[in-house]
């Protein structure tokens, strides 16, 4: 039986793909290590390939035409054999200990009537220079060692929200809910983050840092420079995701739920509106009007909970000194875990 299906998205990735399925190995053969190339240029495929040959019991291949990394995500929840889901971006890493960890986990509750519909990992920061230059925890609102639902989670500080690193969800939740994510686009993860929270009924927390995000090359999707070149997607996916629930739907959530919900959708604002006024072009002023509006046209209720939350009112702080201290603020957030 497959524990845990490890999904490695590769567009191109010859330069650091292998460093991350190595890192995958230490699994054993209950991982399902699917790497889907995503329409490859260079040797991503063959490199994809010699993995299969030589772990056949481990690592699978699906070569793809080109359709981003929602598309890889889509083919890797329809193909997945394990009973948990995890993507590995193919320039990060696991921990080989804290996998095994995971994996002794899963196969704590694998075969009980009430299993984890999501488990919560602790992550860190990698440079080129030194690994886990920085290191996010769930400790203070989780507890290890106890299954958890949304009532016995502790209160989320507006500050601590869910990355795509952190998550491992049941892979049959997945397909119940029938998540499909955005095509040729990037930053779809948050949507994926999102869109399955209020279907995860049970929790489970792994209080070690299983995955090494890696930050630094001018390249990635993250990068100031890149986000702005990309500006039209990433204002796109925010009005996804945000559109995705109605308060309503919201309220009727556990309360620690709702309330997270809500934070990150202004979450998303706040960094989404900080990248427009960066900009400096009119475009940008034209895409938060837009997100905004979308927004109220989706639910006006939702609008209005939104512009009232603390993170979503730094987004409509008057005139040019307001825009320039979300800017600043999005700026120390970024030092401080040394995005740039």
């Amino acid at each position: 039986m497959k524990l845990l299906t490890l999904l490695v998205p590769c567009y191109n990735s010859q330069d650091y793909m292998e460093k991350c399925i190595q890192s995958l190995l230490p699994g054993g053969d209950e991982v399902d290590i699917l790497i889907v190339d995503d329409g490859s240029h260079d040797r991503t495929g063959a490199i994809a390939d010699a993995f299969v040959r030589d772990y056949p019991d481990r690592v699978r291949v699906i070569h793809q035409e080109n359709g981003g990394h929602g598309a890889g995500l889509n083919t890797g929840i329809a193909n997945a054999l394990g009973l948990y889901f995890k993507t590995v971006d193919s320039d990060d890493r696991l921990d080989p200990d804290a996998l095994r960890s995971m994996l002794d986990l899963i196969r704590s509750y694998a075969g009980q009537e009430t299993i984890p519909d999501l488990i919560v990992n602790d992550y860190v920061y990698d440079t080129a220079d030194k690994q886990a230059v920085f290191g996010v925890t769930y400790h203070h609102v989780m507890q290890p060692g106890r299954l958890m639902t949304w009532d016995t989670v502790h209160h989320f500080p507006i500050w601590k929200q869910f990355m795509i690193h952190s998550l491992t969800y049941r892979t049959q939740m997945l397909r119940d809910m029938h998540l499909v994510l955005p095509v040729h686009t990037f930053y779809e993860d948050n949507i994926y983050i999102y869109r399955p929270l209020p279907w995860v009924k049970t929790i489970a927390y792994l209080h070690k840092p299983l995955y090494g995000y890696f930050i630094g090359r001018p390249d990635q999707s993250v990068h100031d420079d890149v986000i702005l070149r990309r500006l039209d997607q990433c204002t796109s996916i925010a009005e996804q995701m945000i559109t995705s629930y109605t308060l309503d739907e919201l309220n009727k959530l556990p309360h620690h739920l709702r309330n997270y919900m809500l934070n990150n959708a202004s979450g998303q604002l706040f960094t989404t509106s900080a990248l427009q006024f960066i900009d400096g072009h009119e475009r940008g002023v034209k895409m938060n009007q837009h997100m905004w509006q979308t927004i109220y046209d989706y639910d006006p209720a939702l609008y209005k909970a939104l512009r009232h939350n603390l993170l979503g009112m730094t987004t409509v702080l008057p005139g040019k000194l307001g825009k320039k201290l979300l800017v600043w603020a999005y700026r120390i957030g970024r030092r401080a875990i040394q995005f740039s």
